[in-house]
């Protein structure tokens, strides 16, 4: 059986639920401005906050309602030269934003980064204008499998704000949970004010 980050990360949120030796922080429902971030959304229910067992990269916000493996939630401002997702080891590449990407590069910065992660072909499609907080980005949706095989729908959107990066991802399985929670994201992506 071949051990991945995403089993681990998932094996230790468990067992720190099933121990309550963990505190997992709630985002409570109504606006919601995550640390780092300067936009806030609203959100339209409690959810729970996982950053600190996802091992994310720093100015991430990792938010769940029913666990990582079936709904998850980024929001993020990304500096120059920094990454959406943190990597094991110091020998692994990250994919890492500059300030002089363009919209397409902004996507293949979602979607490489979301290959660092072991999710398997990730794929864009879709790509449109939207505003985040006011500055003009880029949505888009995303597609792509767990190295299990389960098929993962998404939609993202990014948008530059002074020399950072604003980014909003949702991320579900496509059976049921990404269907499910589709007009709730959109309503919470088109939320976005700044803070």
């Amino acid at each position: 059986m071949k051990t991945t980050r995403r089993g681990i990360l998932a094996a230790a949120a468990g067992g720190a639920l099933a121990s309550g030796c963990a505190s997992i922080p709630l985002a409570r429902a109504g606006s919601y401005q995550a640390r780092g971030t300067a936009f806030s959304v609203t959100l339209a229910r409690p959810w729970s906050d996982l950053t600190a067992l996802s091992m994310q990269a720093r100015g991430v916000r990792v938010l769940t309602i029913n666990g990582l493996q079936l709904n998850q939630l980024y929001i993020a401002s990304i500096a120059p030269n920094a990454s959406l997702v943190r990597v094991a080891d110091r020998d692994t590449p990250r994919p890492t934003y500059r300030t002089d990407m363009g919209e397409t590069e902004l996507v293949e910065f979602v979607i490489d980064s979301l290959a660092t992660l072991n999710y398997q072909d990730p794929q864009s499609t879709g790509l449109r204008p939207q505003t985040l907080a006011g500055a003009p980005g880029v949505r888009f949706d995303i597609s792509t499998r767990t190295e299990t095989g389960l098929n993962i729908s998404g939609t993202a959107l990014a948008a530059r704000a002074g020399d950072n990066l604003h980014l909003l991802m949702f991320l579900a399985p496509s059976e049921h949970y990404y269907g499910a929670f589709a007009q709730e994201i959109d309503a919470m992506f088109a939320s976005a004010v700044p803070a």
